[in-house]
């Protein structure tokens, strides 16, 4: 008889710690996913932060293309300010040099071509890159 009481209670016992062990299951595998779901806010708030600063320099490279453009046509116009007053300072001193002239303006645009290239290909890339 008291062997019974002694299995019985033994049975009892192994009941609830099977029960508080299913329970436990459940709560570490809410915890696991809870941490899961945390890393992927995380993981979201971090690729949005990258895209922001991918857009913010592609608008700063714009934004830079464009200055470096009106740099550039200032000057090829100081270029050619510069360039009548160097003809007209040689026609006041009397050297008399208009084949030089013609050809230093020959060589002026032959010389920012290859610039004038470069910004249009450029140019044409970041059009590109927008349409997008």
């Amino acid at each position: 008889m008291t062997s019974y009481l002694i299995d019985l209670l033994l049975v009892v016992a192994l009941v609830v710690t099977a029960l508080r062990c299913g329970r436990m299951h459940k709560e570490l595998r809410a915890l696991r996913q809870a941490d899961l779901a945390e890393a992927l806010t995380q993981s979201e708030v971090s690729l949005n932060r990258a895209a922001e600063a991918i857009v913010g320099a592609r608008y700063e490279g714009v934004e830079t293309v464009r200055e470096l453009e009106r740099q550039l046509v200032e000057a090829r116009r100081v270029i050619e300010q510069l360039t009548v007053l160097v003809s007209r300072a040689d026609h006041h001193v009397g050297v008399g040099a208009p084949q030089a002239i013609p050809a230093a303006a020959s060589t002026a645009p032959s010389d920012a071509d290859p610039y004038r290239d470069f910004f249009a290909a450029a140019h044409d890339r970041l059009h590109a890159s927008l349409a997008r």
